[in-house]
């Protein structure tokens, strides 16, 4: 979760090859909800199954293999 625009978000999807979408939380209201919100914001990939848990996370560029292995 990342309050960078949807245009980056689009970017990094594509340069990186995620073939899922990802969350823009330009109000930082998810992140409040589950507490990652912080004075520094570093780029960590979050999985968050439908039933609301988070099922994968990890700082930096992980291989989509790895977030979606974790996938329910």
């Amino acid at each position: 979760m990342n309050p960078q625009s949807a245009r980056a978000h689009g970017k990094f999807r594509q340069k990186y090859g995620f073939p899922f979408p990802l969350l823009v939380d330009s109000g930082q209201k998810v992140g409040a909800l589950y507490r990652i919100n912080g004075l520094i914001v570093k780029r960590t990939v979050y999985l968050i199954g439908r039933d609301g848990v988070i099922r994968f996370s990890r700082r930096g560029v992980p291989a989509p293999r790895d977030v979606l292995s974790n996938a329910v």
